[in-house]
């Protein structure tokens, strides 16, 4: 696990000059934050038809960042856990508004 972190921590660094572009981050937030929400309901409700709509919006929105905005490809073909892991922190960074600009 300690060289999980490390790894994450090095990649880190990377991961963020790859997503630079505000609107790139934006749709990152607003697709993760899309994705709890429906997961959320899906288990609160039972109505699991809301899972696949976690899933896609939250893999679509950051993917119309990466094409459209960012003009590159995003880490989650080659490197899947980093991927997971620095997403998940840069979007606690942009909750807890530690990432503004």
């Amino acid at each position: 696990m300690k060289s999980f972190i490390k790894e994450v921590n090095s990649f880190y660094p990377e991961y963020l000059q790859a997503h630079s572009d505000k609107g790139n981050r934006t749709l990152h937030f607003i697709g993760a934050t899309s994705f709890f929400v429906f997961l959320a309901l899906a288990f609160i409700t039972g109505q699991w038809w809301y899972a696949p709509i976690a899933i896609m919006v939250g893999y679509v929105l950051p993917g119309v960042g990466h094409h459209y905005l960012e003009r590159n490809e995003s880490f989650r073909a080659t490197k899947p856990a980093l991927c997971v892991a620095c997403a998940f922190r840069l979007y606690v960074r942009m909750l807890t508004f530690g990432l503004i600009r």
